[in-house]
């Protein structure tokens, strides 16, 4: 088999994996904020740029809130995601490597299935990010007989990838690095090429910036803020170290990291893949660097992780030449470990096969696949008490309860955070309109319900609820009215 045909093998087994677990699985903490943002069209939000919750939206229009409508899109992405991999690689190193690099991306956790299937901004923003790239290399090849058009072009990509996520923004600035550190291509620093994409990148990503312009920056300055830091932490660090090991996999992670480094070394002598180690060592070293002051989320770094794959893919496709044994048995080992861990994985989202119900509901943390689980019990149980009454919105103290609880009880239901940080809540709806009303409140079983009471001038106790799976219960609810909402001046 042709490595072109074996890579759209593996998109389309990999599609249909996805759109499985994305039909039969519930919507995450962040997804159901996400999905319920997506209810109101907007230039921006605060969270994130807009690319993905516009995404969101138009499947909600088209098909509903179902979390297949809403996931839908980003399953296809990510089909196309794997192709743009294979064939960057191919255009770079040759298609065994772009083969090598396109089953690596489909086997890496947070690539196959939180990138490659969740209403996340990650997923539009790695397949701008690849496009961007064949374009730049496009644009400088000595054969180009168009190079200002694919720079044009190259800054609607990288445009589209800032308008997905504001740190797609470290691969402009690999660019130009890329063409000032390589002697061969300085020459396009002084063409109207790199500029004019540049200026190209920030009218598209301008929605963003008129929607954060218009609401004091509140977007910019909650990404900005989310770097400071008390002090220097090593075991921070390594432990941000780990979970960007654990969410690639360390059989994957390790080999990634080899081939980065190694080609760090070599530098600007091989300038293809020197542009892709300067794409993967910013987002990989700045938010590294930041966890160790600060604090941070493993998957900050996964643009750059991104762009060590076709470089993975060059090493492999030689070690596959020299020694095919050892680079097919490894590869097709780590095929078969993941795809036992995705079973295992469905097993417990569906059934809850692994861990004690009983434990869970104790010790909500100790399953992550918990977070999958939608809430669509909640409405019947209220209906039941009959609430929440004609006039009467329903809140939560936290904006990721909040978040579960919009999305389970539908767009017809207004629903506040009655909180310190509402996020996206603040601007979905004027929220101080509520005053004065009673609101159903909606909490965990580990809710200070001291923290809300300020809020109110009294929360009367309601029957508690849960959440079940496979029939057993598993997140408890508990309910209180808030009589007479008063939000605090400076929530307002």
């Amino acid at each position: 088999m042709s490595a072109r045909r074996a890579a759209l093998w593996i998109i389309v087994a990999g599609t249909i994996v996805r759109l499985v677990l994305a039909a039969t699985t519930g919507l995450g903490t962040d997804e159901s904020y996400m999905a319920g943002n997506a209810r109101l069209l907007a230039l921006g939000y605060f969270d994130h740029p807009p690319l993905h919750v516009w995404m969101a939206w138009a499947a909600e229009q088209l098909f509903g809130e179902s979390p297949l409508a809403v996931r839908a899109p980003f399953v296809l992405l990510f089909a196309a995601t794997t192709w743009l991999m294979f064939r960057l690689t191919s255009r770079l190193f040759g298609e065994r490597a772009g083969l090598w690099a396109a089953v690596a991306l489909t086997l890496a956790p947070v690539f196959t299935l939180a990138d490659g299937s969740w209403l996340v901004p990650d997923g539009p923003a790695i397949f701008f990010l690849l496009a961007a790239a064949i374009a730049v290399f496009r644009a400088t090849a000595e054969e180009s007989s168009r190079p200002l058009g694919w720079w044009l072009t190259a800054g609607v990509l990288t445009g589209l990838a800032l308008l997905s996520k504001f740190n797609a923004a470290f691969f402009p600035l690999a660019v130009f690095a890329w063409l000032i550190t390589t002697p061969s291509l300085r020459r396009h620093l002084a063409t109207a090429g790199p500029w004019l994409a540049a200026v190209v990148a920030l009218i598209v990503l301008a929605p963003a910036l008129i929607w954060n312009a218009e609401h004091g920056w509140a977007g910019i300055a909650f990404q900005a803020g989310r770097a400071d830091g008390s002090g220097l932490s090593v075991v921070r660090a390594l432990t941000d170290l780990g979970g960007q090991l654990l969410y690639l996999t360390p059989w994957l992670g390790i080999p990634f990291a080899i081939s980065l480094i190694a080609q760090l070394g070599r530098g600007p002598r091989d300038s293809r893949g020197w542009l892709l180690a300067l794409s993967a060592v910013g987002p990989i070293a700045v938010f590294t660097l930041i966890a160790l002051r600060s604090g941070g989320l493993p998957h900050w770094t996964m643009p750059g992780w991104l762009f060590a794959i076709p470089l993975f893919g060059r090493d492999a496709a030689a070690l596959a030449a020299r020694r095919p044994r050892f680079a097919r048995g490894y590869m097709a080992a780590v095929a078969v470990v993941f795809a036992v861990l995705l079973v295992a994985f469905a097993l417990e989202v569906w059934r809850g096969v692994f861990v004690p119900p009983s434990l869970i509901a104790a010790h909500p943390g100790v399953d992550p696949t918990v977070d999958l689980v939608d809430w669509r019990e909640l409405g019947p149980v209220l209906s039941k008490q009959g609430l929440p009454a004609s006039g009467m919105a329903v809140g939560a103290p936290h904006w990721t309860i909040a978040g579960k609880v919009s999305f389970a009880l539908g767009p017809a239901v207004p629903v506040l955070c009655v909180c310190s940080d509402p996020r996206e809540f603040a601007f979905r709806m004027d929220q101080a309109a509520w005053d004065g009303h009673d609101i159903v409140m909606v909490g965990l079983a580990d809710t200070d319900w001291g923290s809300v009471a300020p809020y109110f001038d009294a929360l009367e106790p309601l029957p508690d609820a849960a959440i079940t799976r496979a029939g057993q219960p598993i997140i408890p609810l508990q309910l209180r009215l808030g009589r007479n909402l008063h939000f605090p001046g400076e929530i307002k």
